[in-house]
């Protein structure tokens, strides 16, 4: 062939491309869509997942070569998103639709039958295969024979044996088979989980590195001993409990698993102990107390055994508080202490002038969601109500306080109760052969639950009854009567307005006591939420007393430190008396 007919072929073949390449851009200029019919849910989720031309979706179109290979190509990678979810047997097409401003690709997708789980060959070797908590995980393991085939829930049970053995101290433990065959004639598939715990670890020596306080003293946090099974729990109760006792700025506890031998896995503590001496000083107000002053001072150690030393002074328009409380831990010191208090509470409020000195000495103790405190106080109470003579009392008072608490937190706020109760007793008594005055007996229960009816809604309700019995009741002192009324009793009223009077109108308290309350609030926004309320309740002389009623509106202000109420209230029995403002801060329950 001569030179001259190879450049014409050259010249042609030029004039071709450029043919395309003219008319590419007009195709490049459209917009690409994509979308597909046949599922929903997490099935489409994945498939989102897995379609690589999604990344063009709402862009130029690529160019028509890659459109149609990525077209081609996204019918599989469908296939396969389907596949962890059991359906082996998919099928898809798809088209492709050209016009003048957008390309469109269509996927049409029918998912199939599912593939079923017709064995699972679970076996477990090792020390594990005495541990009844691997034989509760088995039972509860979301693999089931007979359920549709999840790869989710596959991998989930994989993940559950693994933490479950190295919660427990398995530290070699390993799969020694672990896969799914698919029979896809049948569509059924077997799952085999062979499972190797290996031995389990115990714990070995616990090092205890930079603390100020007697290692005899720390080593009763511990709730394990060298030797010992190991247990993540363990080792993580044992943070909580040091980290809670305010004794150290900072406390890390871990396993040198490195360092293990003979399936001994030695531990380390390391403390940064904090500041031995702590100052508070706060202004406030409450709308039961008025403008109030708190000062505060700690010493979070006394000695190298643990007890601490704590007082208070409380100044306010009401009344003023001062106590010093000597703390000594118990033998589980992260629950259980002894206390030493000596309180003054002067008080001239509502024609009501008192002055109270007690010294108690107090046994308290927690079991999980529930505490008891025994007490034994002595006080005497100078008083006087309105213009009456000035009296003065002594009492010589046991006690036993018990209090259940369940609650359900908010996961962003842990101040925020979303659901829970709270119920309490105290008996209380004395004798006037002991120390005592006169004789009585006072029996207070009381009662607090949080319901979320949504994650908008909650109804808020509390309760309380008291009852005294007394061989003279005008011989007990203020502070053993009861009293209703104020910001967490009967809003509407004022502190301890509510109950018997005397022939100048002064109240002087009562033998029995009910109050109720009934609340439902609604978020509004992100920390505010409004609510709505009656309160009832009253104390008098018999059963037979007036209950009085209230209701009222406020608002709530989700504040870190837990919910800041403004409520204002007004009494249905007394419609001339005037709306009574109620300002409170503090948690739900």
């Amino acid at each position: 062939m001569s030179r001259i007919a190879w450049l014409l072929i050259v010249l042609m073949a030029c004039g071709l491309n450029q043919t395309v390449v003219a008319q590419q851009p007009q195709r490049n200029a459209t917009t690409l869509k994509v979308v597909f019919e046949g599922v929903d849910g997490v099935l489409a989720e994945n498939v989102r997942s897995y379609l690589e031309l999604l990344q063009y979706n709402g862009k130029p179109t690529p160019a028509s070569f890659r459109l149609r290979y990525l077209a081609r190509r996204g019918n599989t990678s469908i296939q396969h998103a389907l596949e962890p979810f059991g359906y082996y047997h998919s099928e898809v097409s798809h088209e492709i639709i050209f016009d003048a401003e957008t390309t469109t690709v269509s996927y049409s997708i029918n998912p199939g039958p599912t593939t079923s789980i017709a064995t699972i060959d679970y076996q477990l070797s090792g020390a594990a295969k005495q541990d009844d908590a691997f034989h509760r995980l088995r039972r509860d393991l979301p693999l089931k024979e007979g359920q549709a085939l999840h790869h989710t829930e596959y991998e989930r049970s994989k993940s559950m044996l693994r933490s479950l053995a190295a919660e427990r101290g398995y530290y070699d433990a390993q799969f020694t088979e672990q896969k799914i065959r698919v029979e896809l004639s049948e569509q059924t598939a077997t799952i085999v989980l062979h499972f190797d715990s290996g031995k389990r670890y115990q714990f070995g020596e616990v090092s205890v590195c930079c603390s100020n306080l007697n290692e005899d003293f720390l080593r009763r946090y511990f709730h394990f001993s060298e030797g010992d099974s190991f247990h993540t729990r363990d080792l993580l109760d044992l943070q909580v409990a040091l980290a809670g006792s305010d004794y150290f700025e900072s406390v890390e506890v871990a396993p040198l698993w490195r360092q293990a031998e003979e399936h001994r896995v030695p531990v380390s503590v390391r403390l940064t102990p904090n500041k031995r001496d702590y100052y508070q000083i706060g202004p406030g107000y409450g709308t039961d107390t008025g403008a109030r002053l708190t000062l505060g001072f700690d010493r979070r150690w006394v000695n190298d055994r643990g007890h601490r030393l704590s007082s208070i002074l409380r100044l306010s328009e009401v009344q003023n508080t001062g106590f010093v409380d000597y703390i000594i831990p118990g033998k589980n010191p992260a629950r259980d202490q002894y206390s030493i208090t000596g309180e003054i509470l002067d008080r001239t409020y509502e024609d009501i002038d008192s002055t109270l000195y007690r010294t108690s000495v107090r046994d308290t103790r927690h079991y999980d969601s529930w505490q008891r405190t025994y007490q034994l106080a002595y006080q005497s109470e100078d008083y006087r109500f309105g213009s009456a003579e000035r009296k003065t009392s002594a009492f010589f008072v046991p006690s036993a306080e018990f209090s259940l608490v369940s609650t359900e937190v908010d996961s962003d706020n842990r101040n925020l109760i979303d659901n829970g109760y709270r119920l309490s007793a105290r008996l209380q008594g004395a004798s006037d052969s002991v120390l005592s005055d006169a004789s009585f007996l006072s029996l207070s229960l009381s009662a607090k639950a949080v319901y979320s009816f949504s994650p908008k809604w909650r109804l808020l309700m509390r309760g309380e009854v008291g009852a005294i019995t007394t061989s003279d009741f005008n011989e007990l002192s203020p502070s053993l009567r009861f009293y209703a009324g104020g910001d967490h009793s009967v809003r509407g009223y004022a502190y301890q307005q509510l109950g018997p009077t005397n022939a100048e109108g002064v109240v002087v308290g009562g033998r029995y006591l009910g109050v109720a309350s009934a609340e439902v609030d609604y978020l509004v926004a992100p920390n505010w939420r409004v609510a709505l309320f009656s309160d009832f309740g009253n104390t008098g002389m018999e059963w037979t007393m007036p209950w009085r009623q209230t209701v009222g509106i406020g608002a709530r202000w989700l504040s870190p430190i837990g919910p800041v109420r403004l409520d204002v209230a007004q009494a249905i029995d007394e419609p001339d008396r005037p709306w009574r403002l109620h300002l409170t801060i503090g948690p739900d329950l």
